[in-house]
């Protein structure tokens, strides 16, 4: 009962609730300190980006290891793994110098042992024993407080169709606003966040509270949180990167078991409670959850998908609003052992959930689907040794029946080389709605094989490569080609350093993918599996002018080979863009403009793109035309960091962009952004 009238406070009040948090910081007055991260420091994770990842959860994860730093002396391989810029390698070396030389006493000291580049991105979010004072040291602080406010507002230059004629209930602006409190221990924080179109400043509210490292109690949450297990099959909502972005990184999920979520993101997280308690050498997390989903549900009153958008502009949208209860709870036991250079963790989790209306996935061969309750339960173990660390998952699900499984091993061939080998077998009727899976299709571990290998090498101080090759199967293409489909996919990363001015990245990438494909017409279908050929390069050009001005020059060429009953068909995608950013002191600007000329969706070209604090974002360049971004900061004062950003792309292949009640009027759409943060 009290989980349930937590969830409608949050729901359905949250505006009240939003009120008294804000009140409560402004009336603060300790003594203040920065929060604010900048987005260069996430430049190297996001350089590699093909598609879309979810860049609020990664943010969400450094807010979170920035809160609450790791130990680099009590992590184990696992925690220390969390940290995004670190590969196994590097753990292990850590490890290593552990065992062999004891307590690391300072960052200048894991220098020698990871490197100063890696040691510098690192810094903010570990700490050694003795940076953090006891709360009994007569010099420790009674109270240290931190708090942040941080406001965003959105528009767009021309208003969307359904602005102008009223389809859509809201207005042309878009708002964020989070509020972030952290004493000791403690920490909580606030989102409202309404979307362009949606009439509510608090149409999507979050609220979390949480308390870590008190006794036993490594972490609990109430309100908003997300819970990843193992490698992510049963459940895995830590997950931002897939295939694609680390040749030796990203098939493993390095993640903390329950994190706080204090993202704008509207779906893929729990509301309720969880907590971790550490009991050595076991480690338990519980977990309860009561939360509203928009879902679309048909004339039977089944669930047939639920909307991750959390768009509520039009009156449909608002009718699915919070329209399906989802509830679930269960647990998840670890068993820690270590002896010598031995080290790792067994453990298994269970779920159970339960829908307020049949959901058709879990009977997914009935006309009708009569089942709303889900049922889940995984095994997982991961231990390192020396140079090796295994890694493994298996999970099964009661509605429907199957399961799915994966194992991976990474180690560091020689000093400097690291590889990662994984083989996955994911079931073709396996379905969590929860899982977070390394695929090619998709993350919900279902209905995929395949074997990965990856290389990183570290050839010199100023050359780096890497290389990854998956060979994938789907056992059912899809609902009209039901046989199976093979295909694979390569990857090869150069990074050279050539002087303290240039540095260079390449990237080239070949994939072999079948699409099932209806090459009939819409009165005599003819479904057949339709063969797709990507090839892809890419080449980037880092130059350091000066102290103050950095410039970036990328150049992407992308070429895809569809091959219809008829005849092959190519299509293509070229970009190239110049960007220039300059800082001095409290003052930074950044601009880029971007060419780029595409003759299919499938040939569309990504590249992140800098943005406010504590955002960022993926531009997708799809047509022919030109694009700039201008992105100014200011720093005033020490505890407050003002942004604007300024977009707009001019298309010569159509008047109009986007269609339906997205259309605007204007084949030069813009938006406008600007942002403040409060540090206290």
């Amino acid at each position: 009962m009290f989980m349930r009238q937590l969830s409608s406070l949050l729901k359905r009040h949250s505006l009240l609730v939003g009120m008294t948090f804000f009140v409560c910081l402004v009336f603060s007055f300790f003594s203040f300190s920065a929060l604010a991260r900048e987005n260069d420091d996430l430049q190297d994770l996001l350089n590699n980006v093909e598609s879309e990842v979810n860049i609020d959860r990664l943010f969400d994860v450094i807010g979170e290891l920035k809160k609450n730093k790791i130990s680099l002396n009590d992590a184990d391989f696992e925690e220390l793994h969390q940290l995004p810029w670190l590969q196994s390698s590097d753990v292990q070396a850590i490890l290593a110098w552990r065992h062999d030389n004891g307590p690391i006493h300072s960052l200048r000291e894991l220098d020698t042992v990871i490197g100063r580049e890696k040691t510098a991105r690192i810094a903010p979010y570990v700490r050694v024993k003795n940076e953090q004072p006891s709360s009994k040291s007569p010099s420790a602080k009674a109270v240290d407080v931190d708090a942040s406010l941080y406001s965003r507002l959105f528009w767009e230059t021309t208003p969307r169709k359904g602005i102008l004629n009223g389809k859509y209930a809201g207005s042309n602006f878009k708002e964020y606003h989070r509020a972030e409190l952290s004493l000791s221990h403690l920490s909580a924080s606030m989102v409202l966040e309404k979307d362009i179109g949606e009439p509510a400043i608090d149409d999507f509210s979050s609220l979390s509270i949480s308390a870590s490292d008190l006794g036993v109690l490594k972490m609990a949450v109430l309100g908003n949180y997300r819970l990843s297990f193992a490698q992510g099959l049963l459940i895995g909502q830590g997950r931002y990167f897939s295939k694609g972005t680390d040749p030796t990184g990203s098939v493993r999920l390095s993640s903390k078991q329950v994190t706080p979520s204090a993202s704008s993101s509207e779906f893929g997280f729990l509301q309720g409670a969880a907590t971790t308690l550490k009991l050595d050498p076991l480690e338990v997390t519980l977990f309860y959850s009561s939360n509203h989903l928009d879902a679309i549900i048909n004339g039977d009153g089944v669930i047939t998908s639920f909307s991750t958008s959390g768009y509520h502009r039009t009156i449909l949208e608002i009718s699915r609003k919070d329209n399906v209860l989802e509830t679930l709870s269960g647990a998840n036991l670890l068993y820690h052992y270590q002896a010598g250079v031995v080290s790792g963790r067994a453990g298994c989790s269970v779920l159970y959930g339960n829908y307020s209306q049949p959901f058709d996935s879990l009977e997914p061969e009935a006309a009708v689907s009569r089942i709303s309750s889900v049922g889940l339960y995984s095994f997982e173990t991961a231990f390192s040794i020396g140079k090796v660390s295994l890694f493994s998952e298996s999970a099964f699900s009661c509605h429907p029946n199957d399961a799915s499984w994966t194992a991976g091993a990474e180690y560091e061939v020689l000093r400097g080389v690291s590889a990662v080998a994984a083989i996955r077998r994911y079931g073709v009727n396996y379905y969590s709605p929860f899982a977070g899976a390394f695929a090619e299709r998709g993350d919900g571990a279902s209905n995929e094989d395949g074997y990965y290998l990856g290389v990183q090498a570290k050839i010199s101080n100023r050359l780096t490569v890497g290389a990854y090759y998956d060979l994938f199967t789907f056992p059912v293409l899809g609902d009209h080609c039901q046989y199976p489909s093979d295909g694979n996919d390569s990857r090869v990363f150069m990074t050279w350093k050539q002087s303290s001015v240039f540095t260079w990245n390449l990237q080239l990438q070949h994939k072999y993918k079948e699409e099932q494909k209806n090459q009939g017409t819409s009165k005599i279908a003819l479904w057949t599996p339709m063969p797709q050929i990507t090839n892809r390069c890419q080449l980037d050009c880092n130059v350091s002018v000066s102290e103050h001005v950095h410039l970036r020059t990328r150049g992407e060429l992308k070429n895809v080979v569809k091959q219809y009953l008829a005849g092959d068909k190519s299509f293509y995608g070229r970009m190239v863009y110049q960007q220039v950013g300059y800082d001095e002191g409290a003052f930074g600007l950044k601009g880029r403009l971007t060419i780029f000329n595409t003759n299919d969706y499938d040939a569309a070209i990504y590249a992140y793109e800098d943005d406010l604090p504590l955002t960022s974002s993926l531009g997708v360049y799809n047509g022919t035309g030109k694009s700039l971004f201008l992105l100014a900061t200011w720093q005033p004062l020490k505890q407050m960091k003002l942004a604007a950003r300024f977009e707009t792309t001019w298309y010569s292949d159509r008047k109009v962009y986007s269609s339906g009640n997205d259309e605007r009027a204007t084949s030069a759409p813009g938006s406008c952004h600007l942002g403040c943060l409060l540090s206290f």
